[in-house]
């Protein structure tokens, strides 16, 4: 499981943040910051695959009304619909790609384990 994410420091002043908080108020980046955490714990590829508004508004801690949530995300390009009745996180891929390919690694290691465990055996 990913125990971190990327944040750029251009974040700090980017437009897609500052419009967000306009939309929903100064305390609109906690809540999108939220959501990548949540995203990273249990969807590495930032797809969200059967997620509503509803879980997506509770992954951020929003309170709000979830459309209201969702639909500035949405606007301020956070968020998308793929076009396949699924949400996903616009660009994670890009933003936070040892996230993204946390399950690959993980694959590697345990390939990586067990090999080495059958030569320790071998050799033993």
């Amino acid at each position: 499981m990913n125990k971190d994410i990327r944040l750029a420091i251009s974040f700090k002043g980017h437009r897609k943040r500052k419009k967000l908080e306009r939309m929903l108020g100064s305390g609109a980046t906690g809540y999108l910051i939220d959501l990548w955490i949540t995203v990273a714990q249990g969807n590495p590829k930032g797809v969200l695959h059967n997620w509503d508004e509803e879980d997506i508004a509770c992954s951020g801690g929003w309170e709000g009304d979830p459309t209201v949530f969702v639909n500035a995300l949405t606007t301020c390009g956070f968020i998308k619909n793929n076009g396949l009745d699924c949400f996903e996180i616009h660009d994670w891929e890009d933003h936070q790609g040892y996230v993204s390919k946390s399950e690959e690694r993980s694959e590697q290691a345990k390939k990586a384990a067990e090999t080495r465990w059958k030569k320790k055996i071998r050799e033993g």
